[in-house]
């Protein structure tokens, strides 16, 4: 629900706000827990460490709350929430690279280069005219146009 207010009052991306809300996660929480555990955690940093170690699952275990108040905290705000946000905001970068690929594979993406070679329609001698191309000048790019493919044959 949070969320949703937030990006309805920054007309945002649904995704930004899942990494807006999880930078703002981070940093409350820090605060949060060394208000609650200023032994444990006597600077920002030290907190800081903690949640981050936590919300992305690492647990050195170095440093934990000793407190009761700071356990339940740790345990239904950092665990449960924290390392839920965390793992959307992972599965949003992935998503995103497996999408790049995709549209690569199948020839979506729009070639904005220069100085490249273009060949139009692949056969099996444009195959073999791109491995040589592509093995004289390593630095230059070779564009495959081919409306009947449906995934790059290389």
């Amino acid at each position: 629900m949070i969320f949703r207010i937030i990006q309805k009052a920054m007309k945002m991306d649904v995704k930004f706000t899942i990494f807006i809300g999880l930078f703002a996660f981070i940093l409350i929480t820090t605060k949060i827990i060394q208000l609650i555990e200023p032994d444990t955690f006597p600077d920002y940093f030290d907190a800081l460490w903690w949640v981050m170690t936590t919300v992305t699952t690492v647990g050195y275990g170095d440093v934990s709350p000793v407190t009761v108040g700071g356990k339940i905290f740790a345990m239904t705000i950092v665990y449960v929430v924290g390392i839920g946000i965390m793992g959307v905001a992972v599965g949003y970068v992935v998503d995103v690279y497996i999408d790049y690929k995709r549209r690569k594979e199948t020839g979506k993406l729009s070639y904005k280069g220069k100085h490249h070679h273009v060949i139009i329609n692949f056969s099996r001698r444009s195959k073999e005219t791109i491995k040589e191309l592509l093995s004289m000048n390593e630095d230059k790019d070779v564009v495959l146009v081919d409306g009947a493919l449906e995934k790059d044959p290389l």
